[in-house]
């Protein structure tokens, strides 16, 4: 068993975007990747607990329950799928979960999406911005979707509260369904409802409580922290005060309050006033009671919502007591709740669209990619073989007939000859510029001087020629193969197609904010600024049709390359006094 924990710790991390992802993957390369990409994002912040093998993930799970999932398909003991259908009878409900696979399967993504993932990943198509923009879906999803339920049970019950008090004539009935609803809603173990006399005494009017504490309804209070020289508390209700105490021993309450919370057992508490108006809306309101709710068991951290929610429910029971022309509020309130409600549901509507839309895009691409590589083999066999043949057959009858031809003969399989080495490279230099960003490349730390080298030597120079790189050439985590072929193709070329036979070619760098831009400088004949776009275009050469040095594609496949990276790549140059061929190039890949 291979388990280890990490955290992103993120200055801008809450409890909203904190979460915990658990990673199932017998690979520790792809585990290090997947949290490195996570790391990387800023706004994620999330801990991740990895596995080796599907047994101690499941084991793992029976404990706890992680806030997503990253599962590979093939594991050592399990595969993904029956991983999701263990997990699924073991827990009941799953979590977000998206599966990784090294080779993409069409129906391995459909069947894991029929037994619950949320996304589908190939191993050899990830990136980190592809990983962050899943795991992100997933969880905002999920949110949305427990956000949604939360709100239909706050809204169920604040209507059923409702429809007991628009249903109700007795005050008992209705502070009676204003209690019971909150206790539910609240969680709490006491709910009361706790009518305030002239004199400031009070009675205990409603009550919701569990059945291991006592009950206190019908409890009159005779003397409390509210009368005399304490009124100026009940003041402070008046002006919208609540209270918030998380422990009643800590909190900043006088003895007396302390002394008074310890007879009804309350280790924390809500207190929200219920304040009516008399006759007119224009007189000052009063405070008719309090709603009160008391954690028993421990002390407990109170969250703001669940204030917001009791004030709520107060607001109800004053409505319920005295103003009836409020319940225009009241329904203006629900009707917005309904509004957000059905703007979660829209929301959820449009992710899963445009999941389906990428699905759509993902399958697209892969077929396309196929058929690319179908070509590619037609291209290597069907038209390469006949081409060899002809090839081969006007060099037959060059040497077979070697001194018996015309001159005009001779020419015609010369330039059947020429032809046949100029498709040939066409043909090669297609397949080059379709494969270009569609083999998997692995990226490397390098300084740059090394590819440099390498190509120099590979591409052996005559002496006559001085090529030279600066000093300042970078070390990069790059892909190393994409780099050296855009590098082996410039200087090619700056030496390929130069007008004598000795030159100078040198290569050149420059560091801007978050690319490299390199240089590569010729004293050969120059181009013409008429040229400058049409030479990158596939195909197209500046030297004559039966000149068979370059098939027309090096450059194209520089340009398609460079793009791929997110750079770009251009051309000064002028006849008659060299070129300078620039690409940028990102710091890290």
């Amino acid at each position: 068993m291979i388990a280890t924990a990490s955290k992103n710790d993120s200055s801008d991390n809450d409890d909203r975007s904190s979460c915990t992802i658990l990673i199932v993957d017998d690979a520790e390369t792809d585990r290090l990747t997947y949290r490195r990409y996570l790391e990387a994002s800023p706004t994620l912040g999330c801990s991740t607990i990895e596995f080796a093998l599907g047994a101690d993930a499941l084991n793992w799970c029976t404990k706890n329950a992680p806030d997503l999932i990253l599962l590979d398909y093939l594991l050592p003991d399990i595969d993904g799928l029956a991983f999701l259908q263990d997990l699924t009878a073991q827990m009941g409900t799953l979590p977000p979960v998206v599966m990784l696979t090294g080779q993409g399967s069409e129906a391995v993504a459909v069947e894991a999406m029929k037994r619950g993932a949320r996304g589908y990943l190939v191993k050899g198509q990830l990136t980190a911005q592809r990983l962050i923009d899943s795991v992100t879906s997933a969880l905002t999803e999920q949110r949305l979707q427990a956000q949604i339920a939360r709100q239909e049970r706050r809204q169920q019950l604040v209507a059923s509260i409702m429809l007991q008090i628009g249903h109700s004539i007795e005050l008992s009935a209705i502070l009676q369904a204003g209690v019971d609803g909150a206790r539910a809603l609240l969680d709490c173990d006491r709910m009361m409802v706790y009518k305030l006399h002239p004199d400031l005494s009070g009675t205990i009017v409603a009550e919701s409580v569990l059945p291991q504490w006592s009950p206190a309804l019908g409890r009159t209070i005779e003397e409390n922290c509210f009368q005399g020289d304490r009124s100026a508390a009940m003041a402070n209700y008046l002006n919208g005060h609540q209270l918030i105490v998380a422990n009643i021993h800590t909190a900043e309450l006088t003895p007396c309050y302390v002394e008074m919370l310890e007879q009804f057992q309350v280790e924390a508490l809500l207190v929200v006033p219920i304040l009516c108006r008399d006759v007119s809306p224009a007189n000052a309101p009063r405070v008719w009671g309090l709603a009160i709710a008391h954690n028993c068991k421990k002390p407990r951290v109170w969250h703001p919502d669940e204030l917001d929610l009791l004030a709520e429910i107060s607001i109800q029971m004053a409505i319920a007591i005295q103003q009836a022309e409020l319940i225009v509020d009241l329904r203006q309130t629900l009707a917005q709740q309904r509004a957000v409600e059905q703007q979660l549901r829209d929301r959820v509507i449009e992710i899963e669209q445009t999941n389906l839309r990428l699905s759509v895009a993902t399958n697209l691409l892969e077929k396309r990619n196929q058929e690319l590589d179908e070509f590619a083999c037609i291209a290597s066999h069907d038209l390469q073989a006949p081409l060899r043949g002809i090839g081969n057959l006007a060099d037959w009858l060059s040497k077979d007939l070697d001194g018996q031809l015309p001159a005009e003969n001779q020419q015609q399989i010369d330039l059947i000859q020429s032809r046949v080495l100029q498709m040939s490279a066409l043909i090669n230099g297609l397949l080059q510029y379709a494969r270009v960003g569609r083999e998997q490349v692995d990226a490397m730390t390098v300084n740059v001087s090394t590819i440099v080298a390498e190509v120099i030597e590979t591409i052996d120079p005559p002496s006559e020629f001085h090529v030279k790189f600066a000093d300042n050439l970078p070390t990069l985590h790059t892909q190393v193969l994409l780099l050296k072929q855009v590098f082996a193709n410039l200087i090619g070329n700056a030496i390929k197609y130069h007008d004598r036979p000795n030159g100078n070619v040198d290569i050149l760098a420059t560091e801007r904010d978050y690319f490299w831009q390199f240089t590569v400088v010729d004293d050969g004949p120059g181009i013409a600024p008429e040229h400058h776009k049409k030479i990158f275009g596939i195909f197209q050469t500046l030297m004559g049709r039966d000149n068979h040095q370059g098939s027309g594609v090096g450059l194209s496949i520089v340009q398609k390359i460079v793009e791929s990276q997110g750079g770009v790549v251009w051309v000064d140059s002028d006849l008659g006094r060299g070129s300078a061929f620039s690409f940028t190039w990102p710091k890290v890949i």
